[in-house]
């Protein structure tokens, strides 16, 4: 009886399930305020000699937006033509180019987006890479927080459009 079982087990874990295995990539996903935010839809574009990769869930956007469509670490605050954007679920824009009030914080923005890997070989190309950053609402009063941020083999495939920040 005892071989009937163990035989029984060994058949169901090889054969069972093995079509419902999936893994989570491509991906774009972060840690927003302590929780998982993990976009539903993503992709990717080079516009005006950059990289705008995108990622969605529900009615929340987020974008990053790089000045080159290479790879390499972009710093994000005041000065810097790279820049993160986020729209939240009722349409509070933050953004990286916004300042903090100095009620709220007397830090400036900070952030990072790291492209790491482009796929040249795929059709489309896939784009790979990191992110963190703090984003401020447009009155600098309210603030969003992404970190341990990646995105991993997203499809460069056009036609987004920036969100106005």
């Amino acid at each position: 009886m005892k071989k009937l079982v163990l035989l029984s087990f060994v058949i169901i874990t090889f054969f069972g399930c093995g079509d419902e295995i999936r893994f989570n990539t491509p991906a774009m996903q972060a840690n927003r305020e302590g929780e998982t935010w993990r976009a539903t839809y993503f992709a990717a574009d080079i516009d005006f000699g950059g990289f705008l990769v995108e990622g969605g869930m529900g009615l929340e956007v987020l974008q990053l937006v790089t000045p080159t469509d290479g790879t390499g670490t972009f710093s994000l605050g005041e000065n810097s033509s790279a820049y993160a954007v986020f729209r939240d679920f009722d349409g509070t824009v933050y953004s990286t180019r916004n300042n903090p009030d100095p009620s709220v914080s007397i830090y400036p923005v900070e952030g990072t987006i790291s492209v790491q890997e482009i796929d040249n070989n795929a059709d489309p190309k896939l784009i790979s890479g990191e992110f963190n950053f703090t984003a401020f609402s447009e009155d600098g009063l309210r603030s969003v927080n992404f970190i341990d941020g990646v995105f991993n083999r997203v499809s460069l495939i056009g036609g987004l459009e920036v969100i106005n920040d």
